[in-house]
């Protein structure tokens, strides 16, 4: 069996979906479903809704200690970004912490991971998007390829570190070197398994190249810009210190105003440092 196949399978040992998370869809698929009932849901994980009132206070949202209650953060923030704050939650529970190589820690990849979420929204909200639920969810998820390389493949993943320092190359490149497969397939190979919207599979996959052939999408395009935001501004460590080029046709699919990125910096900044604190303490 090659790597590429033992990663596919490892997989299928990760767990399911937490149980709150699959909870949370049920109940927001159920038209009879009341707001009581969704918030109750929440607050019967006293750590997750804890966390769900920390990061809606926070100056992502702009609500600045206006949400008291998980009612009031499904009110004002909706049901599916309060069930994407528990998810993401969720899932950095589940991969271990301690599965450190020399150069690389879980911690610094989720550090840029949320990084990434917090610019895409800021990027979402900048180009007038109206539903951009996904977008701090699909940041934080787009590296989750790399935490299954540490979680079943630490050892050959050290070498991947190596490669990197070796030949100043992308992290991408040196996995395919190793394992056949670099984390933006082993990232799909898990949201597959746990059937994430087709939308967060696509830009797991596709992050790197900023659009699936010619199909524009305003999520994956802004998932690739704040990815490489994210590497420009320092935001966690990726495994790499590159910072690669955007696709030039995102800027279409975007149509941002020239100089609206650089308006937002300081912001974004802050977002991050505050985000940072609530999501990894």
């Amino acid at each position: 069996m090659d790597f590429s196949d033992k990663i596919k399978r490892s997989v299928n040992n990760l767990p399911t979906l937490p149980t709150i998370y699959s909870q949370l869809s049920e109940a927001m698929e159920d038209p009879l479903a009341t707001n009581d009932k969704i918030a109750k849901i929440i607050s019967s994980d006293q750590s997750s809704a804890f966390k769900v009132l920390k990061v809606a206070n926070s100056p992502l949202y702009g609500l600045h200690g206006k949400i008291d209650s998980i009612s009031q953060a499904l009110m004002y923030l909706g049901y599916n970004e309060v069930k994407n704050i528990v998810f993401a939650l969720s899932i950095m529970n589940i991969f271990s912490k301690d599965k450190n190589v020399k150069g690389l820690r879980p911690v610094d990849l989720w550090a840029h991971s949320i990084g990434v979420g917090v610019i895409t929204r800021s990027i979402g909200s900048a180009i007038g998007e109206k539903n951009i639920e996904n977008y701090f969810l699909a940041g934080i998820f787009h590296d989750v390829g790399k935490l299954i390389f540490l979680e079943f493949a630490a050892n050959e993943y050290q070498k991947v570190v190596e490669i990197v320092k070796e030949k100043n190359c992308r992290i991408k490149d040196a996995e395919k070197e190793i394992f056949g497969i670099d984390h933006a397939e082993a990232g799909r190979v898990l949201a597959e398994k746990w059937r994430l919207p087709q939308t967060i599979q696509e830009v797991i996959y596709y992050h790197h190249n900023g659009e699936k052939s010619k199909d524009a999408s305003k999520l994956l395009a802004s998932v690739h810009l704040g990815n490489i935001l994210a590497h420009a501004l320092g935001f966690g460590f990726a495994g790499d210190n590159i910072i690669a080029q955007p696709n030039p046709t995102i800027w279409s699919t975007l149509n941002l105003q020239k100089g609206s990125l650089l308006k937002l910096k300081d912001k974004l900044i802050d977002d991050y440092s505050h985000t940072i604190k609530l999501m990894l303490t």
